[in-house]
């Protein structure tokens, strides 16, 4: 609700439809899931702490001019964009500084995913089980194409996503999420 308020200037009119709060959903989850991709990347680098999280010049120019919050939301949409190419192209310094500029962005706008008033409780028993289950799964899944048993990887890497679970292979192992 806050990212949808946010995206129209506080001296236009709202426009309101179904489809409103689901668009403002798809983009939280694109922040998030650049800032989850930057963190799994960087974690075992000499780049995991090095990001300095200050809003870039465009970004402070948007909210000095007459707090421009759409504009200044463009500008961290296309830091997230430049984050996942550099990701992509490997160049960990520079995704480093689009996640530190990502997470001073968003915290400035209050929609920061990885602040502790949004996290959402991990260590309940359901999802618990459910993070065994799914780790045992992407194991045996592991073994299986290890043993070019491909047929077994691919009736795993189904049936997960039949249950509402994306899988992500990454150099360093397959990751996992709901869709």
């Amino acid at each position: 609700m806050r990212y949808y308020l946010g995206a129209a200037h506080y001296r236009s009119t709202i426009d309101y439809t179904d489809h409103s709060l689901v668009e403002a959903e798809a983009a939280l989850e694109r922040i998030e899931s650049f800032l989850d991709r930057a963190d799994r990347r960087l974690v075992e680098t000499r780049f995991a702490s090095s990001g300095v999280e200050l809003v870039p010049d465009e970004f402070a120019i948007a909210m000095d001019d007459d707090l421009a919050v759409p504009q200044a939301l463009a500008v961290l949409h296309e830091t997230v964009r430049t984050g996942n190419a550099a990701l992509d192209a490997e160049d960990l310094r520079a995704a480093a500084a689009a996640r530190g500029q990502v997470l001073a962005m968003s915290e400035v706008l209050g929609i920061n995913p990885l602040s502790p008033g949004w996290a959402v409780a991990t260590d309940e028993p359901a999802m618990v089980a459910l993070t065994a289950l799914v780790e045992r799964l992407l194991s045996d899944r592991e073994t299986a194409r290890e043993s070019r048993d491909y047929k077994a990887a691919d009736r795993i890497r189904d049936e997960l996503v039949a249950a509402g679970i994306t899988i992500e292979d990454t150099p360093s192992g397959a990751h996992w999420s709901f869709d």
